[in-house]
C-alpha cells in the first residue's frame, strides 16, 4: 500500500467509473463509502496528495465527518480533496486551511443543549457511567438537570425524541427528551453520533442523585 497518489471512496459499484475518471495509473487505492474508518487509517498512513471522495458520499454524514477528520489533521495539509461525480464533469477541490496554525478539533457541540440559555451546568460523568439512548448502548460524556451529552448510535438525528437510560443497562433511571443536536464522528469502532439530548420533564430528584453519584472527581 506504498506511495498511493489518490485514495479514492465511494461506494463500491461507482469505483470503476471513478477510477476512469482519475486516470487510473495503478496509483489509486479505493476504498467502501460504508467504512470510512478503514479509509481514514489509510488517508493518515500514506498522506496521498489527493483524496478523493464520491459526491453523494461527501454530502452524506459519514462524508462529512470524514472531511472534517482529514481537515483537522495537520499532517495531512497537503492532501488535496477532490469531491467528483461518476455520470458528468462535475468536480470540485473542498478548501484547505494555507498558512494558519493547526487548529483544534471540535470537542465541543454546535450549540447549547436549550439554545444558548442553559439553566443547568454540566457535569462531566466517570467512563464507568452506563447509558443508553433508544435502548442502545451510548457513552454518557456529560449531564445536568435539563439534559445530557452522549455519543450513540450513528442513526440518530436532531430532532427526533429520544428515551435516555441511565445505571445498568440503562434501567435505573430513563428519562424522555428529544436530540437538539447530532452529529456523525469515527473512531476505530466505526462511525458514531454524538449528540445532546434535551430532557423533557425530567426526575430532578433522581437525576441529581444519579450526577453525584456519577460525576467525574
Amino acid at each position: 500500500m506504498a506511495d498511493a497518489k489518490v485514495i479514492l471512496v465511494a461506494a463500491p459499484e461507482l469505483i470503476p467509473a471513478l477510477r476512469e475518471r482519475l486516470g487510473d495509473d495503478g496509483g489509486i487505492l479505493t476504498f467502501a463509502d460504508s467504512d470510512p474508518v478503514r479509509a481514514m487509517e489509510a488517508i493518515a498512513a500514506e498522506r496521498p496528495p489527493v483524496v478523493a471522495l464520491e459526491r453523494l458520499f461527501a454530502a452524506s454524514p459519514r462524508g462529512a465527518a470524514l472531511i472534517a477528520r482529514i481537515k483537522d489533521d495537520p499532517s495531512l495539509d497537503a492532501s488535496e480533496i477532490r469531491i467528483l461525480s461518476h455520470d458528468s464533469d462535475y468536480q470540485r477541490t473542498s478548501p484547505r486551511r494555507r498558512g494558519a496554525p493547526p487548529r483544534k478539533p471540535a470537542s465541543k457541540p454546535p450549540q447549547a443543549l436549550d439554545g444558548g440559555t442553559r439553566r443547568w451546568p454540566r457535569i462531566k460523568m466517570k467512563e464507568s457511567a452506563e447509558a443508553t439512548v433508544n435502548g442502545r448502548p451510548a457513552r454518557l460524556i456529560d449531564l445536568s438537570l435539563g439534559g445530557a451529552q452522549l455519543i450513540g448510535p450513528e442513526s440518530l438525528r436532531a430532532r427526533q425524541p429520544a428515551t435516555v437510560g441511565l445505571g445498568p443497562a440503562g434501567r435505573a433511571l430513563v428519562v424522555a427528551g428529544k436530540v437538539v443536536w447530532a452529529r456523525v464522528e469515527l473512531s476505530r469502532k466505526g462511525p458514531a453520533a454524538r449528540v445532546g439530548v434535551q430532557f423533557t420533564d425530567p426526575d430532578v430528584v433522581a437525576l441529581a442523585a444519579f450526577l453525584d453519584t456519577h460525576r467525574r472527581r
